[in-house]
């Protein structure tokens, strides 16, 4: 790895790439998010579609992909991204919950149901189905669009909106499963140290191998990660604060910045515990949609900060650390 002739200086160049490309697709995304929150019916599922777009449509531009359809604009063509993703996600599962040989234990019908509350809706929606009367009904696309983004006819858009429209009439209340979701114990060990600046206790509660994912910015692994020495800094200069918040069906870590009476809620993290331990980190801080739907339905406020897209010295600060992952 050490004689690749990639550099630090590359990865620097890459990372800024990164932020001009969110920059400069900003004015889609939050209408992007909406539409990945009705195909899976779920935050944590939405935010995992839509960032898997983002990367690939970045992607898509660095590869030169080939399309016929030159005239379908930066919007649709991100639109027929997240189509394609979730079409294929849905057509995966559903092969492997027909598998006549699947083991039937519990804990893999758990974590097939946990992977996405849409997949409870197929027996009623087709997927095309439903990313059609989406694409008409809420983001008002026409059906020439529509068809470009499936890349089907209108003919097939007529029909499929037709179908689509009578089977969610019969409308099914859709549940997420949680998936190996933290013990009160855990999160109360956690919200304790971190308020406490308590760097080691903190890093008590990881794993060797535990894995963060700070949702389009980075990831790290292990106790050694940089994320809550640095959290706990900021915590530290700003007066900000922790707590365990229940939202829905799981403890989930709410970051809270400002005085009691007017604070706001400026971070979501969530948890997946094994053996006591924090085995895997899902912070939100750089996603405004999941920090304000999570506000609303728990009566907070906000921060609306400037989510994936930074000012120009946070930008540099972030390409500057930029490294190598196998450095």
């Amino acid at each position: 790895m050490a004689n690749l002739p990639v550099s630090d200086n590359t990865a620097k160049f890459l990372r800024e790439a990164w932020f001009r490309y969110l920059d400069a697709i900003e004015a889609s995304r939050a209408a992007l998010y909406r539409y990945c929150r009705r195909l899976t019916n779920g935050i944590w599922d939405a935010e995992d579609l839509l960032q898997d777009t983002l990367l690939r449509g970045f992607g898509a531009i660095a590869i030169s992909e080939l399309t016929p359809d030159r005239g379908i604009g930066p919007r649709a063509y991100l639109f027929r991204i997240a189509t394609n993703l979730w079409v294929d996600r849905v057509r995966r599962r559903e092969l492997v919950i027909s598998e006549p040989n699947l083991p039937s234990s519990s804990s893999v019908e758990q974590s097939l149901e946990t992977r996405d509350a849409a997949a409870l809706l197929m027996s009623r929606l087709a997927p095309q189905e439903r990313a059609a009367v989406v694409l008409k009904d809420v983001f008002d696309f026409t059906l020439e669009e529509i068809a470009t983004i499936l890349s089907t006819t209108t003919g097939a858009v007529k029909s499929a909106l037709h179908r689509g429209r009578s089977n969610l009439k019969q409308k099914e209340e859709m549940r997420r499963v949680v998936y190996r979701a933290p013990s009160k114990e855990l999160v109360d060990k956690f919200v304790a140290a971190f308020n406490e600046h308590d760097v080691q206790g903190v890093t008590n509660l990881l794993m060797e191998n535990t894995t963060l994912d700070i949702y389009g910015i980075g990831r790290e692994r292990g106790k050694k990660m940089e994320h809550y020495r640095i959290s706990i800094e900021n915590a530290k200069a700003t007066g900000g604060h922790v707590e365990p918040v229940r939202y829905r069906e799981e403890w989930l870590i709410a970051g809270w910045m400002g005085p009691p009476a007017n604070r706001v809620l400026v971070n979501v993290e969530s948890f997946e515990e094994d053996d006591g331990h924090i085995a895997y980190i899902r912070s939100y801080f750089f996603c405004p949609e999941i920090i304000e739907e999570i506000a609303a339905e728990i009566g907070a406020k906000a921060w609306g900060a400037f989510g994936q897209t930074q000012p120009p010295q946070v930008q540099a600060s972030i390409v500057a650390r930029s490294v190598l992952p196998w450095s």
